[in-house]
């Protein structure tokens, strides 16, 4: 469907399949042009009132979603995209767009890193919409708090729906982030004085994702990995250190979906940091720390084993490792096909599963490699077929993301993220005793995380160039 003259109006009743085609042609004329362009195309309070409608879905929904397809039809299962909107297109074109007889699970980081992250949230929110049993959405660990603003997001949705104190020279004359001015990270350093409402309504759709699908009561899909059983004994200050043995399925699906931004030092959200953030491994066993900071767990073929057994589950489909991550860790299988079995046990198989071909859009080293979609059949939905494709051609784009961390970023992120000026997530500023307190401590594991990080990612830099 070509795109129509003239911005979109939103549907006063239902979504449906016409209206989802009609926004996926205004998106991606937008995409070919200047960022600035897609307001023109997609008004801002259209996007508004469809990321509103969406919430109100998600948070209906349970932390695990079952997924019950109906005789004959087909789940695709889609890993990563990171703001790969061109890529998103191609899965509809070689493998179709969700319908009665083709069910969908985007199983997280939709945005960060790629430029066009904003297009793939408002064209899956509206494919949600349009089908609440046929599109399942789960989160990943991108979309959070923190990654939304260290990975480009935030800066993305100011840029093209805009925020109020961004000055127009430091945006650059194609909504750019200030390469003609010389400051190239000035939008990761904006104080949003009013926030543009966009990007506070796409994180509060976001903290209502469900955390897990399973579908056909036999295929786990969760975006990082298994987590650590709940603790039984835990402080404020310190959580327990011998617990490492996983949850259950029952424990996911009671636990709370985890906030705005999962920390992994909260009694509460420490199930769903690891859910988002856990990585398997070649070694047996689970061990704490998957990431900097005591940030998810690393388990082994024998403990997927055991998790696949105690909870009668025969396939796990996860995403979050791209090629870069799998460059890092010699003894696991390469991604570079869009896919790779992780674990191969008596029980099941686990599987990772990335979208987005020729990672990362902007950076060095580029690993040109293919995307996958994992395409499940009945009766049983857990032997997957894989659609693999190579990396769509894009238009010219700039990055979203900041170029380096300064102490100047971590200032920032104290004060808006964690700060008077950004309170909730909902625009409205930390007020009272109580709220400034919390917004302190948010502010403060978010230097720190920011830290660990830049540090994380000085280590691989590091590793690279010894290789």
């Amino acid at each position: 469907m070509e795109a129509s003259d003239g911005p979109l109006a939103l549907p006063t009743a239902a979504f449906d399949a016409s209206s989802c085609l009609e926004l996926a042609a205004q998106l991606t004329a937008a995409a070919a042009e200047a960022p600035s362009a897609l307001p023109g195309r997609v008004p801002a309070a259209y996007a508004l009132g469809l990321l509103r409608r969406v919430e109100r879905l998600l948070k209906a929904e349970p932390t695990v979603v079952q997924v019950h397809p109906p005789a004959g039809a087909e789940v695709v299962v889609a890993g990563d995209l990171h703001g790969q909107f061109h890529d998103l297109l191609t899965i509809f074109a070689q493998v179709g767009y969700p319908d009665a007889g083709r069910l969908y699970v985007f199983d997280g980081d939709f945005v960060d890193r790629g430029c066009w992250g904003l297009e793939i949230v408002l064209l899956l929110a509206a494919l949600k919409a349009a089908a609440p049993r046929g599109v399942c959405l789960v989160r990943g660990n991108h979309e959070s708090k923190y990654c939304s603003w260290v990975y480009g997001f935030r800066a993305e949705v100011m840029v093209k729906y805009g925020a109020t104190d961004a000055k127009q020279g430091e945006l650059g004359a194609e909504g750019g982030l200030g390469r003609r001015s010389g400051k190239a990270d000035s939008v990761l350093r904006c104080r949003p004085g009013t926030l543009a409402p966009s990007f506070p309504a796409a994180a509060r759709a976001a903290q209502m994702l469900p955390l897990a699908a399973v579908v056909a009561g036999n295929t786990l899909v969760l975006h990082g990995g298994l987590p650590r059983a709940p603790p039984r004994r835990a402080t404020r200050r310190s959580l327990p250190e011998d617990e490492l043995t996983l949850a259950l399925l029952a424990d996911i699906a009671a636990a709370s979906k985890g906030g705005d931004d999962p920390e992994p030092d909260s009694r509460e959200q420490r199930l769903a940091v690891d859910v988002l953030w856990s990585d398997p491994c070649a070694q047996p066993g689970v061990t704490a720390g998957a990431r900097p900071g005591d940030v998810g767990v690393l388990f082994g073929p024998d403990a997927t084993e055991a998790f696949l057994r105690d909870n009668g589950l025969s396939l796990v489909l996860r995403g979050h490792e791209g090629p870069d991550a799998r460059t890092l860790r010699p003894d696991m299988p390469s991604i570079d096909g869009g896919w790779s079995l992780d674990h191969d046990t008596p029980c099941g198989r686990l599987y990772t599963v990335f979208s987005a071909p020729d990672y990362p859009q902007f950076g060095q080293p580029r690993y040109g490699n293919l995307g996958a979609v994992a395409v499940l059949a009945g009766p049983r939905y857990d032997e997957p077929r894989f659609v693999q494709f190579e990396a769509a051609a894009r238009p010219p784009a700039q990055s979203f993301m900041p170029t380096e961390e300064t102490e100047a970023d971590l200032e920032a992120a104290e004060e808006c993220l964690g700060g008077s000026r950004f309170g909730d997530m909902s625009g409205k500023p930390a007020n009272g005793p109580e709220q400034q307190l919390a917004a302190a401590v948010a502010a403060s594991r978010m230097t720190r995380r920011m830290a660990a990080g830049r540090q994380q990612r000085r280590r691989q830099q590091a590793r690279q160039q010894h290789r």
